[in-house]
């Protein structure tokens, strides 16, 4: 269940503050990608993202340092700390996909779904009724539990 919360305005930022970021409109999707590439670059058993129109979101402080991390993907992070901070992808033009927990108030955006559930890790699961998509959620892509 969704807070009834705003959630038009955001900020946040990688671990030391050299990078910061603002947002002032809502999150287009919340998800959390099990793919393997999304679990390698965090470090993590999942990597919850909230997406955003390229245009809404503004680099308040400092700079983003890219790496290729494969054709067509753009991962940025903080070269000071090494905080991952973004995605951004020729599947997705015009849209960024900030890391949830770069947020300041990341409580206020909680995942709507699942997406490369085919790739999670056999051991880890949430408890959420959220659906959970084999691949990325686009159209024909249906929850593997509805």
């Amino acid at each position: 269940m969704m807070p009834d919360t705003d959630r038009s305005g955001a900020t946040g930022g990688c671990l030391c503050g050299a990078v910061r970021f603002e947002v002032q409109a809502e999150p287009m999707w919340i998800a959390h990608c099990h793919c393997h590439s999304c679990r390698h670059n965090t470090g993590s058993a999942v990597a919850t993202f909230i997406g955003y129109r390229m245009d809404d979101v503004r680099w308040a402080k400092g700079e983003r340092t890219f790496f290729e991390s494969s054709p067509g993907v753009k991962r940025g992070f903080c070269a000071t700390c090494g905080t991952p901070m973004s995605y951004e992808g020729d599947r997705a033009p015009g849209e960024t996909h900030l890391y949830i927990s770069t947020m300041d108030e990341p409580d206020k955006f909680p995942p709507r779904n699942h997406v490369f559930f085919e790739e999670k890790i056999a051991w880890f699961d949430t408890d959420d009724d959220a659906p959970r998509y084999p691949r990325s959620g686009d159209a024909g892509d249906l929850p593997v539990n509805q």
